[in-house]
């Protein structure tokens, strides 16, 4: 049975976000999950499949879009700040929370590679999250950043200093590729990246791949790894051995950290879980794992 789908705004910060609401048909106050994307990625970047697998198992799901990106507003556009990712999280949460439709006692929360870094931090705050699905997660950010190398790193923070300073003195933002090539000066530049993200753009979408540069100077202070301990909630970590962006021994040093957390390795690189075969090794895992602990 198809679900009813339906866009809908709420307030962060005094600023406008854009969401999508999936709920199950003839389910009266379903448990709910809000999903969250990864780096510079918006909510119609392959979220649907994921929402649409377990609104079938009777669970509504809340997807947006983080300020700066997508449809949501703030200026400038393709701006990342962690903590403002995560305030967006905070006014997500409570707007779901508000809502009629949906059970928001029975709670859980979604999330993807900086995403997935995201959920850890939430969970880890507050404590009426029945149930996280992390996967692929940026366990340790300044791990992952230190693996790119001096070249990089000097080439990198040049620009985001250089952008930070326009930023101060009001000019329009200097802003690098979100995704590149090996070798290239993007955020992400692994042997993967290109036509692992790029796959997950829609056609026709206005997404651009640029991020305002400034924004790598705040992801290497950003660290699930050092707030897992905090997080009560059961936790569902799925990791890829193949990965080039997040190694996997990160993501078991955190799961190590994060009580009763589940952690589940496959053969797999970052994007892999966006598509078959790995897509449905993934997402049954998951609808599975919320079924059980949101009472669907």
């Amino acid at each position: 049975m198809e679900p009813d789908i339906s866009a809908s705004t709420f307030p962060s910060e005094g600023a406008r976000c854009a969401g999508t609401l999936y709920l199950p048909q003839g389910v009266d106050r379903p448990p709910v999950v809000v999903m969250g994307h990864g780096l510079a990625a918006q909510r119609d970047f392959q979220l649907a499949p994921f929402a649409e697998r377990f609104v079938a198992r009777g669970i509504a799901v809340f997807t947006f879009d983080y300020r700066h990106w997508g449809e949501s507003a703030g200026e400038p556009r393709h701006l990342l700040l962690p903590r403002r990712q995560l305030q967006d999280w905070r006014a997500a949460l409570a707007y779901v929370r508000s809502l009629k439709q949906v059970d928001g006692e029975r709670l859980g929360i979604w999330g993807s590679s900086f995403g997935g870094a995201h959920v850890i931090h939430v969970a880890a705050e507050d404590h009426g999250i029945r149930a996280v699905v992390s996967q692929v997660l940026a366990a340790d950010t300044l791990s992952a950043v230190r693996g790119f190398g001096p070249g990089y790193m000097l080439k990198s923070t040049g620009l985001a200093l250089l952008d930070s300073l326009r930023g101060l003195l009001g000019m329009a933002p200097l802003y690098m590729p979100v995704v590149g090539r090996p070798g290239e000066t993007a955020v992400l530049n692994t042997a993967e990246c290109w036509e692992g993200y790029l796959g997950l753009v829609p056609e026709n979408s206005t997404w651009q791949n640029r991020i305002a540069a400034r924004s790598v100077l705040h992801l290497p202070f950003y660290r699930a790894v050092k707030v897992a301990h905090r997080v009560t909630a059961p936790t569902l970590l799925m990791g890829g051995i193949d990965d080039s962006l997040v190694a996997i021994e990160d993501i078991r040093i955190l799961a190590g950290r994060l009580p009763g957390a589940e952690l589940r390795e496959y053969p797999c690189n970052h994007f892999a879980p966006y598509y078959p075969p790995m897509f449905e090794t993934f997402v049954a895992a998951q609808a599975a794992f919320l079924a059980t602990h949101l009472g669907a």
